[in-house]
């Protein structure tokens, strides 16, 4: 399974407790912020989207389906969806272009 398999049509734009804006590309970027940096560690929501996210990683449920169950965690989470695209940061790494 490739990392294709499991990314979302549209990504999850969030704004954080923090301040940050964040965008999640797929199961894999939800899961590991559910895991590491979620602000609640409980409520239906979150336990569904952390099982999810995990299934969908496996290739067991769909990952809009883990998609639809990050953004209720969120919900569930007072957690925002980002309006304002200038504030978005990803943390995937950017591949280096060469300068001609």
């Amino acid at each position: 399974m490739t990392e294709a398999d499991f990314t979302w049509t549209h990504p999850v734009e969030l704004e954080l407790p923090c301040g940050l804006t964040r965008r999640f590309l797929n199961a894999y970027d939800a899961l590991d912020f559910l895991d590491a940096e979620w602000p609640t560690r409980r409520g239906f929501a979150y336990e569904r989207a952390i099982r999810l996210c995990r299934l969908a990683l496996r290739g067991s449920r769909s990952s809009e389906l883990a998609r639809s169950a990050f953004l209720a965690a969120a919900t569930e989470a007072g957690i925002r969806e980002c309006t304002d695209p200038s504030r978005i940061m990803s943390f995937r790494q950017q591949r280096n272009r060469a300068v001609a």
